[in-house]
């Protein structure tokens, strides 16, 4: 078998998997994204081992948890807070699973385009 022949397939078929996985793993860190909701930023305070702060809707309150209670800084903490919630709070406006899934679908895009490269690369010069 000829190596032009077998570099041509191998990138053929690394290119097709590499988009492929790219447009999945993109839609699903478009999909995380839009589930995670809008969070806004809070100064709330510890008090009875719960968290309250005042929102636009009135006073709120969550359970305090050790991650918090880590995080706050005497009797204050800078968190943020799931708009349309009652009590989720968190230190991070942004999780981490969209951000993963886009460095995951970029990962497979450049698989791709790499692989793509290769092939047209290969094709000229034995041409």
């Amino acid at each position: 078998m000829n190596a032009a022949l077998l570099v041509g397939a191998i990138t053929e078929i690394l290119m097709w998997v590499g988009l492929g996985a790219a447009v999945l793993f993109g839609a699903l860190a478009l999909i995380a994204r839009l589930a995670d909701g809008t969070w806004a930023p809070i100064r709330a305070v510890v008090m009875d081992e719960a968290l309250r702060w005042f929102g636009d809707d009135g006073v709120h309150t969550a359970p305090l948890t050790p991650e918090l209670r880590a995080a706050a800084n005497g009797d204050e903490l800078e968190a943020f807070h799931r708009v349309g919630t009652a009590g989720d709070v968190r230190l991070h406006e942004r999780s981490p699973l969209p951000r993963l899934l886009g460095g995951v679908a970029l990962a497979c895009g450049g698989v791709g385009v790499l692989a793509l490269v290769v092939q047209i690369v290969t094709m000229v010069s034995t041409g």
